[in-house]
């Protein structure tokens, strides 16, 4: 109905916007407060921009799509979208690896690793969260372009016949770091 619409889409708004607010803050404090130009702070920066773009980027068109039930922005948008989505939403999980792996190493190797825990040392770590983010999301963005599947009309979805795409993508978006995260913070406490 009409109202279950409306309050569909006012509650993802209100989520939205939030998220843009929260995670704009974090990226201001970081920015601005110099006691807080730590290596573990600029992955968590990091982290704020990555969900900041998810908000920016990926979330209005997904509230559209959700409430009209229905995709008119045409191929190329939907091929954008669906790419910065899965880029961000996957570079997202990964942070949280490397934040994980960084408080682990400031934990149980706290004298060694506070020599190495430089803002080179979070610039690779944020350089390598990327290009792993990249690597597991862009393939079906270049086998679409080879062979041109067609869309349902009104839908953006992602269309792939690549079980081995699937399988790699679902491990190293979200098994490994699922995993990774879980047997660091059990080592942790």
């Amino acid at each position: 109905t009409i109202t279950e619409k409306m309050l569909i889409s006012m509650t993802l708004v209100i989520i939205t916007a939030l998220t843009m607010l929260l995670n704009s803050a974090v990226i201001m404090a970081i920015c601005t407060t110099k006691k807080l130009h730590q290596p573990a702070n600029y992955l968590i920066c990091s982290l704020a921009v990555t969900d900041l773009l998810v908000a920016v980027l990926v979330m209005p068109l997904s509230i559209t799509y959700i409430v009209t039930d229905s995709w008119k922005l045409g191929y190329f948008i939907c091929e954008v979208w669906l790419s910065v989505d899965m880029t961000c939403c996957t570079c997202s999980i990964l942070h949280l690896c490397v934040i994980a792996l960084d408080r682990y190493w400031a934990i149980t190797n706290a004298i060694e690793y506070a020599r190495k825990r430089t803002a080179k040392r979070a610039g690779l770590m944020i350089l390598t969260v990327w290009t792993i983010s990249v690597f597991i999301s862009m393939p079906p963005l270049f086998w679409r372009s080879h062979r041109q599947l067609s869309l349902p009309p009104g839908q953006c979805t992602i269309q792939h016949d690549h079980i081995i795409y699937t399988i790699y993508s679902t491990l190293g978006a979200f098994y490994i770091p699922l995993t990774l995260i879980l047997i660091l913070y059990y080592r942790i406490y």
